[in-house]
C-alpha cells in the first residue's frame, strides 16, 4: 500500500495532470533513449491510470479473471515443410507464447488494481469441436476468447457461436472475408489482407513504381492475397499489366507456368507482385525474373503487422522479451498480433471502471480504449469492422525498410483508415 499511495500522490502533482492530445493522425514518437527501462513508457503511464482509477470506483477485492485461446490441432501454419536443403519454407511457430507474454507484460498493471488474470489454453480438430469449446468457455465465465485460427476454419467457428456471450479476438487469420461478415461478437487484432496491401500500395506509389505484373498461386489464400493487391491498386490508379498463374509442378507441359523466366516474359512492368501463401514457388523469384526487376508481396519486400528487426519505439525490448520466451525464435507478425489481443483485453478489464462484462466490451469497443504496441501510435479498433487500427511494417528478411501509413496518404479523421476497408466501402456479407 505504501507503493500505492506514493502513486496516488505522484498523480496529485502538477507534473502528471496534463492531458493527452486525442490521436487523429499517426505520429512518429523518437526511438527508445540510451540506458531505458524494458517496460514501455506508456505501460507505466497506464499503470498510474489505473490505481487513480482503481481508488476512484472503489476495487478492493482481488478478481480472478480467465481469458480463453482457442487453437486448432495440428494446425498446418504451424508445421513448417522442410525441403531437402533443410530450408523451413513457412517459419515461425505457435503464437500462444505472445498471449502468455501480453499477460505477463502488464502485471503491474493487473496487481495495482488487485487482478488475477490467467489464460485458458484449449485446442480442437475442427469446427464443431471448437465452437463446443466456445460454448463451454463461455459458460465457465470467459468473457474474451483469443482465437488462433486459419480463416475458414474461424468463419465456421464465428456462425456457430455468434449469439454466445462472448467475444473472440482474432490474432492470426487476415482474411477480408471475416471483417465483411459483420459477426458481432468478432475483432481483429491481425492484419486483415487488404491492410497488407495497402501499405504495400503506398509505397510502391511513393516510388513511382506503378506497372506490376501480378503472379498468383492454386491456393484460395493466394487468391485473396492477389484479390487483395489488386483492388488496392486499382484504387490508387495503377497499371495491372498482367496477371498470371504459377505452379510447382515440373513437368514440361507447365513451363510456361513454373519456369520464372517463361512466366515473367513478354511484357514490361515497373515490380512483381506474387500471392504465394506457402512461400515455395516465391522464395525462387527474386534475380529469376525476365526484366531486371523487384519483386514484392511473399518474398522480397513484405508487410506485416510485424519485423523482428524493428528498432524503433521500445521494438527491441518486445522482441527480447518474446525470444527469451520463445527459446530465442524470432516474434512474426502473428506473434505480435496475438500478444497484443492479450494486451488489449487485460487493458479493458483494467480500465473498463466495470465488472459487468457488457461495459467492458463496451469500453474495448469505444473510442477511449487506446493500446501501446510499440509502434509509435496507440491503436483502438475500428467500430464498422471490429479491425484493431494499426501501422503495417514493409520489411525484408533483415531489415524494416519503411511502416505504412506513409506521409502524404491523407484521411479525414484518421490516417490509419487509410490501411483496409474504409467505412464507406465496407459492406457486410
Amino acid at each position: 500500500m505504501t507503493e500505492f499511495r506514493e502513486l496516488r500522490r505522484h498523480l496529485a502533482s502538477p507534473a502528471s495532470s496534463r492531458g493527452a492530445a486525442p490521436h487523429a493522425e499517426i505520429s512518429r514518437a523518437p526511438g527508445p533513449q540510451a540506458g531505458a527501462l524494458p517496460f514501455p513508457r506508456l505501460a507505466r503511464s497506464l499503470l498510474l491510470a489505473v490505481c487513480a482509477s482503481a481508488s476512484l470506483t472503489g476495487f478492493a477485492s482481488a478478481r480472478d479473471v480467465t481469458i480463453g485461446y482457442l487453437g486448432l490441432e495440428n494446425d498446418p501454419r504451424y508445421q513448417p515443410d522442410v525441403v531437402y536443403t533443410r530450408l523451413e519454407i513457412a517459419p515461425g511457430g505457435n503464437p500462444v507464447v505472445a498471449a502468455r507474454m501480453g499477460i505477463e507484460d502488464l502485471q503491474m498493471v493487473t496487481d495495482a488494481v488487485d487482478l488475477k488474470v490467467t489464460l485458458d489454453e484449449q485446442t480442437g480438430a475442427d469446427a464443431a469441436t471448437l465452437a463446443a469449446k466456445v460454448k463451454a468457455m463461455a459458460d465457465a465465465g470467459e468473457n474474451f476468447i483469443i482465437v488462433d485460427l486459419p480463416g475458414d476454419v474461424l468463419d465456421q467457428v464465428a456462425a456457430q457461436t455468434k449469439d454466445l456471450p462472448v467475444t473472440l479476438v482474432n490474432a492470426t487469420a487476415p482474411d477480408d472475408l471475416l471483417r465483411n461478415r459483420c459477426y458481432p461478437n468478432l475483432l481483429h487484432t491481425a492484419a486483415s489482407d487488404r491492410m497488407d496491401a495497402d501499405a504495400m500500395v503506398q509505397y510502391l506509389r511513393t516510388r513511382n513504381w506503378t506497372k506490376v505484373l501480378i503472379l498468383v498461386g492454386p491456393l484460395d489464400r493466394d487468391k485473396a492475397m492477389a484479390d487483395a493487391f489488386r483492388a488496392s491498386a486499382e484504387r490508387q490508379r495503377f497499371n495491372i499489366v498482367d496477371t498470371r498463374e504459377f505452379t510447382l509442378a515440373a513437368d514440361p507441359a507447365n513451363r510456361e507456368k513454373n519456369n520464372p523466366l517463361l512466366l515473367t516474359g513478354g511484357v514490361d512492368y515497373d515490380v512483381v507482385y506474387i500471392a504465394d501463401n506457402q512461400g515455395e514457388y516465391a522464395r525462387y523469384l527474386p534475380y529469376a525474373t525476365q526484366l531486371p526487376r523487384l519483386v514484392v508481396g511473399a518474398t522480397g519486400l513484405v508487410s506485416s503487422e510485424w519485423n523482428w528487426t524493428f528498432e524503433r519505439y521500445g521494438a527491441p525490448q518486445v522482441v527480447s522479451r518474446f525470444a527469451d520466451l520463445a527459446d530465442g525464435r524470432h516474434m512474426t507478425g502473428q506473434d505480435w498480433s496475438t500478444w497484443i489481443a492479450a494486451k488489449a483485453i487485460v487493458t479493458a478489464y483494467a480500465k473498463a471502471r466495470s465488472e459487468d462484462p457488457a461495459k467492458i466490451v463496451e469500453y474495448m469497443r469505444g473510442n477511449r480504449f487506446k493500446i501501446d504496441g510499440s509502434k509509435g501510435v496507440q491503436l483502438n479498433f475500428r467500430s464498422w469492422d471490429g479491425q484493431l487500427r494499426q501501422p503495417i511494417v514493409l520489411a525484408t528478411t533483415n531489415a524494416v525498410i519503411e511502416m505504412a501509413p506513409l506521409d502524404g496518404f491523407l484521411h479525414q479523421t484518421n490516417t490509419l483508415d487509410t490501411l483496409g476497408t474504409d467505412e464507406p466501402e465496407h459492406k457486410c456479407q
